[in-house]
């Protein structure tokens, strides 16, 4: 765990700058060329070329995520790295642990200070500055791309942060941050330290820890923290009823059908169909498609139920379709997924 070492290599280098010129850090820069530009204008010109580290205006899964099977990535923040903007192709939580950050967001800043933490969605451009030795900030990285199973508890339920999350997988309005202002919670500092410490260890079954701690994170904030959300979008009673049917549909995926869900929800299947197509921007049969698909990936995961149970438990009636339709969204077929991946016990 770490979590209050000193100063890294690179951490050294940025407050050496920062120290030489703080005012050239006040306002978010787009990469390091930025940066360097500003200090040669100052007349400043003993800054390295290269950035000491990793800095892009996207951040994807594979940057962090580096094996297959790792869906929760946890490490500290580098304090007085410089505040470049980006944008993430995952999930990340920031937690200030320590200390305090600034966030920079659609051209405003917010101050967090110890026992805050925010929830960035995929796609916003963000920023984030630490400027002092005592500071700890944590980075608790989630992927998207199997969000939906490995967090489908989080999923099942009904408030704010749910909803926030089912609109990250499954909407065209995912493009919001959630900023928690609360005092320290020892709870949650406590399953920070453990996420830490597993990923320092990376022992075996490091992923079904992280996903637990995770998991476990995610509960305590909706059980005491949903009060404390400070930025969020407004929300209707229209914006839960896209989520409802998404979990009404995974419930059922053997038998669903659009009649069946037409009357549940009171509305006429083709005013069904246009209100998917309105809040998430796929097809009603499309989005069919992928939810018994990634319940697929589920069972090839974590059970060793035969290809024709499977099939059945997917509400696929060919075992024909069943091959084709997951070559097709995976390049595969399930058999030779089954065989690449890990199956977590």
């Amino acid at each position: 765990m770490n979590l209050s070492d000193g100063l890294g290599k690179e951490e050294i280098v940025y407050k050496s700058l920062y120290r030489r010129c703080r005012e050239l850090w006040e306002q978010p820069v787009t990469d390091w060329d930025e940066l360097v530009r500003r200090y040669h204008k100052a007349g400043i010109r003993e800054i390295p070329t290269e950035a000491p580290s990793r800095m892009g205006t996207v951040l994807t899964e594979s940057d962090f995520f580096t094996e297959n099977v790792k869906e929760v990535v946890c490490f500290n923040h580098l304090r007085y790295c410089p505040p470049f903007l980006h944008r993430l192709e995952f999930i990340k939580i920031i937690y200030v642990y320590r200390g305090r950050v600034t966030l920079y967001l659609n051209d405003e800043k917010y101050e967090l200070q110890s026992g805050n933490f925010c929830i960035i969605t995929p796609g916003i451009r963000h920023t984030v500055f630490s400027g002092h030795d005592e500071d700890v900030i944590i980075n608790i990285l989630m992927r998207v791309s199997s969000f939906s199973n490995a967090f489908s508890g989080i999923l099942m339920e009904q408030n704010i942060l749910a909803d926030f999350f089912w609109k990250i997988l499954y909407t065209k309005h995912s493009n919001r941050v959630l900023v928690f202002v609360c005092s320290n919670d020892a709870k949650l500092d406590r399953w920070v330290e453990k996420m830490m410490d597993e990923s320092a260890r990376g022992q075996h079954a490091s992923n079904l820890l992280m996903k637990s701690g995770a998991c476990i994170f995610l509960g305590i904030v909706m059980r005491e923290h949903l009060q404390e959300l400070h930025l969020k979008e407004e929300l209707t009673d229209e914006v839960y009823v896209l989520p409802a049917i998404i979990q009404s549909m995974r419930s059922s995926l053997k038998t669903i059908t659009l009649d069946e869900l037409s009357l549940q929800f009171h509305m006429s299947e083709t005013d069904l169909k246009r209100y998917i197509v309105k809040e998430s921007g796929y097809t009603y049969r499309y989005l069919l498609r992928d939810l018994r698909l990634r319940k697929a990936v589920e069972l090839l995961r974590g059970t060793k139920l035969s290809m024709e149970r499977i099939m059945e438990e997917t509400g696929y009636s060919n075992m024909n379709n069943f091959y084709r339709s997951f070559r097709e969204h995976f390049g595969k077929t399930p058999l030779e997924f089954r065989k690449n991946e890990e199956i977590l016990i």
